[in-house]
């Protein structure tokens, strides 16, 4: 049995109207998805099953798309909806970390010193140290 990826939508956001909101490259490079791809698309108390959607001739932050056209919507209960409020709030700092590092590493591999990294990063000086001796280490190798 396949598991259908479940993935968070914006009606608001689309290029094609609200039947069809954007998703980003990356939720489609995350997710590893393709056109034809069936997924459910939630939004607030709704989920719609659809399938994924694609145009190249369009800017490239609104090729993908989930097509909700005839699709099935489901209602939410009350407890699911809270649980998804609840696991987002807690995946923010996660994300934000990651994200961090992984700009912090670009840019110490660059070669930008680490004072500089410092002021547009949250990382701590001890972590970017350690960052830096990593990439030192993977350039040895």
């Amino acid at each position: 049995m396949t598991t259908v990826v479940k993935i968070a939508i914006d009606t608001n956001f689309n290029y094609f109207g609200p039947s069809r909101p954007t998703i980003s490259p990356f939720v489609i490079s995350y997710f590893d998805l393709h056109a034809g791809d069936i997924v459910i698309g939630f939004q607030d108390d709704q989920e719609w099953e659809g399938s994924i959607g694609y145009a190249p001739n369009c800017p490239e932050e609104m090729e993908w798309y989930l097509d909700l056209n005839g699709s099935v919507e489901y209602s939410v209960t009350k407890e699911r909806e809270q649980g998804r409020d609840e696991g987002r709030r807690a995946s923010y700092p996660i994300g934000e970390l990651s994200g961090e590092v992984a700009v912090a590493s670009k840019m110490l591999s660059d070669g930008i010193d680490i004072d500089k990294v410092l002021n547009y990063t949250r990382l701590s000086r001890t972590r970017l140290e350690n960052i830096k001796k990593e990439l030192s280490e993977q350039n040895e190798r």
